[in-house]
Order: C-alpha cells, then sequence, then structure tokens
C-alpha cells in the first residue's frame, strides 16, 4: 500500500507571512460549496497577492519557490502539488471545479458560481483569475467582511478546521462590532453562534450543493428545506461518511476546536441542539472567545528575538563594516557609525532608509549624526515634510561617546 499523501505539511516558513492579512465577505465566509484544504490556502495567499488590471480582472501571481517555503515543501518541485489540484480526480475537486452557493446580500439572491475561472503553473509561478463575480467579494470591500491573518490560516491542518476559523471569526468579530455599537461590549467576552447542523454540513463542503439540483433549488428558498437537502445528499460520499452525528463531530468540530485553540487567536466551546423524540441533534450552539494571542505569531516573533539575540560578533562587525562603506568617513567618525547602528538595533535597512532620507533633504544638517539617530527612532517617511531654510528641527546638539564603551554594549547586546 502506497504511503497516504498529506495534504497539509507539519512544517511552515511565517517569515512570507507575518503581517500580512487578506480579506472576505461574510457572505463569501458563509458560502456552501466542497473543496480541498490546498485550494483555500492558496485562494487565501491568492486575496493578499491579487492585482487589478485596467480592464478589472483580478488575478494572483505567486511564485512556487514562496509557495514551497511557505508550506514546508523542501524536496522536488511543487509542480506536483499543483497539478494534483488542477487536475480533476475522481471523489476530489479541481480548484477550477471549485463551485459555491451563496447568499448576495446587496440583491438578496443566492447565487451559484466557480470562483477560479483558470489557472496556469509555468516557469516556477502560478497565475490565477478570480471570477468577475469573486472580485466584490474579496477586493476593496468597506463593508461586511471579515480580515484574517495567514499566520493563523496557513498553518491549520484540516479543511474542517480552516473553514471553522473562517466562520467563528466572522462571528465573533461581527457581534463584537455590534456589542461596540450599542455600548454593551466587554473585553474577553463570550459570543454565542447557532448553526443549523444541516447547514454547517453545507459550509464545511460534507454536504456538495453543486452536485444536486434539488439541493441548490432548496436553497433558494428563504427557509430551506434542511430534510429535503439531507435526503438528496444520501448518496454523497461524506454526507454518508458523517450521517452519524459522533462521526461528524469527532472528525470536523472535535478536530478544529484543538486546532483553533493550538494555532489562532480564537477558541471555542460548543453544544449540541437537540429537537424531537429520542433527541435528534439538530444544530450547534457555539462559544466562541478571545485566545491570548496568536499563538503561531507570537512563536515566531519569539524565535525572531532569539535570532537576534544569538547574532555573533562577527555579523555584528559585518554590519557594521557595511554602515561604514555606506556612510562613510566624510561626516561620520567610527564612534558615531557604531552609535547609529545601536540606535537602527542591527537593522542595516533602517541605516539605508535613514541615510537614502538625508540624502533628499533640502535643509542644513548642522549634525547629520544626531539627524541619522533621530530618523530611525522616529521612523521619518519619504513623505516627511521638507523646508528649504535651515530650522531647529535639523539642528541637533553634538554627541560625544566612550568609544570604548560603545562598542562593549554593541558586542554584549
Amino acid at each position: 500500500m502506497g504511503r497516504k499523501k498529506k495534504d497539509a505539511p507539519d512544517t511552515y516558513d511565517l517569515s512570507l507571512l507575518s503581517g500580512k492579512s487578506y480579506q472576505k465577505s461574510n457572505s463569501l465566509i458563509n458560502a456552501k460549496g466542497r473543496s480541498s484544504l490546498m485550494a483555500q490556502k492558496l485562494f487565501a495567499i491568492g486575496i493578499q497577492q491579487a492585482e487589478e488590471d485596467e480592464r478589472g480582472i483580478l488575478s494572483a501571481t505567486i511564485r512556487g519557490t514562496d509557495l514551497r517555503r511557505i508550506f514546508g515543501n523542501t524536496n522536488g518541485s511543487f509542480y506536483d502539488e499543483i497539478k494534483s489540484l488542477v487536475e480533476p480526480v475522481k471523489g476530489r475537486p479541481s480548484i477550477l471545479d471549485w463551485r459555491v452557493v451563496y447568499t448576495n446580500d446587496t440583491t438578496k439572491e443566492i447565487e451559484a458560481m466557480n470562483v477560479i475561472t483558470d489557472c496556469k503553473f509555468k516557469d516556477g509561478v502560478l497565475k490565477f483569475r478570480f471570477n468577475d463575480k469573486v472580485n466584490e467579494q474579496v477586493w476593496q470591500l468597506k463593508s461586511n467582511y471579515t480580515i484574517f491573518s495567514l499566520t493563523e490560516t496557513i498553518p491549520l491542518k484540516s479543511i474542517y478546521s480552516f473553514r471553522m476559523f473562517e466562520l467563528l471569526k466572522a462571528e465573533y468579530d461581527k457581534q463584537e462590532w455590534m456589542a461596540k455599537k450599542k455600548g454593551t461590549y466587554i473585553k474577553d467576552d463570550t459570543y454565542i453562534s447557532e448553526v443549523n447542523l444541516t447547514d454547517l454540513k453545507l459550509k464545511l463542503g460534507i454536504i456538495d450543493p453543486s452536485a444536486s439540483a434539488i439541493i441548490t433549488e432548496a436553497l433558494r428558498k428563504e427557509n430551506p428545506d434542511y430534510k429535503k437537502i439531507e435526503d438528496a445528499a444520501q448518496l454523497q460520499k461524506d454526507a454518508i461518511k458523517y450521517k452519524r452525528f459522533t462521526d461528524f463531530r469527532s472528525a470536523t468540530i472535535d478536530v478544529a476546536q484543538k486546532e483553533l485553540a493550538e494555532k489562532t487567536s480564537i477558541s471555542f466551546d460548543y453544544e449540541q441542539i437537540k429537537e424531537g423524540r429520542g433527541g435528534k441533534t439538530t444544530g450547534i450552539r457555539f462559544f466562541i472567545y478571545q485566545n491570548r494571542k496568536n499563538p503561531i505569531e507570537e512563536e515566531f516573533v519569539e524565535a525572531e528575538k532569539e535570532k537576534e539575540k544569538k547574532m555573533t560578533e562577527a555579523e555584528k562587525y559585518t554590519i557594521a563594516f557595511q554602515a561604514q562603506t555606506l556612510l562613510g568617513t566624510e561626516y561620520f567618525t567610527m564612534e558615531d557609525i557604531l552609535a547609529i547602528i545601536k540606535a537602527a538595533d542591527f537593522d542595516i535597512e533602517k541605516i539605508q532608509q535613514a541615510a537614502k532620507l538625508m540624502k533628499k533633504t533640502r535643509t542644513a544638517i548642522e549634525n547629520p549624526t544626531g539627524w541619522m539617530i533621530n530618523a530611525i527612532k522616529k521612523e521619518y517617511s519619504q513623505s516627511q515634510k521638507r523646508t528649504t531654510t535651515t530650522n531647529r528641527f535639523n539642528v541637533f546638539p553634538q554627541n560625544s561617546y566612550d568609544f570604548e564603551k560603545l562598542e562593549e554594549e554593541l558586542l554584549d547586546n
């Protein structure tokens, strides 16, 4: 028997994702449809990378090398991963087959559509184009949308964890916003959301609405007949697999509960909603609350701090040499350069940016070292207003340094 292929790796390189986010309309988040975990992740990254051309076509271009780093794929190329995503296989939809049914809150209609219209992987670059109808659900949104951090969604290993996170995060943010608007907001409050069990299965892709015209038609009604939907889906593979609530719960909700608590900024508890004779489970009541922080992002930041602490003396001297070469010795002594390095926390890019801005400044700078240090600490930008005459803003008192003490501090940093 061949080894089962994982849909998500165990390791991720978050350096390309830190601080990056994507947004979706709440209508699209609550859309019903079936897709793979990789399709969801590429869609999320694609939204963050999306660009609109002069014709209004929204598309994403992602380098395969970046995808390999992000997903921890260190062996071979990313071609096989993309090929398995694009080529349809029996029982598994391709990214081009990803079809959703969602409620258009503006027109009060139910729409069914493919999310991606075309996809190409060539010369190590993945390109795909969004359906025009999707554009308004992910691009330049002004209301009724939710923002997600890529460092929260990408590390999730289950498609159900991914979808549950988006659904519950959207609900949490919506209720928090409403509480603030009403003046009833309580920090670290718990918000409650009730979901019909069949509706949840549709949103998780366990029941595929696009596989049956009966289901699609039933969803067009304001109050869908969920029993009719369940009956129409009784031959669908996943619907059969998770027909028993205990099987559904263990494979979806319990998995998501554990993953979200470990990797995202929210956690949840839940209870069954039962009705009728025998207490049949018809829905789920979720209790959603905040984690202290995004654990994955926090772990990444701490790792970066540790990396900085372990900077060797040789690396520090290399940065000092780079800074000296960049700034020159006409206006800066070695003591000045070391003081600037310390102010920049050994970040050569901050020094480069400050030096670039100083060259563009048209005012007379009496103390270049003081100007550089102030520029770095106050994060001057290129939009900073500048005047054409000398003023007190650019006049700094001359600094004096204990060179040996300063060098010792730098090397001990």
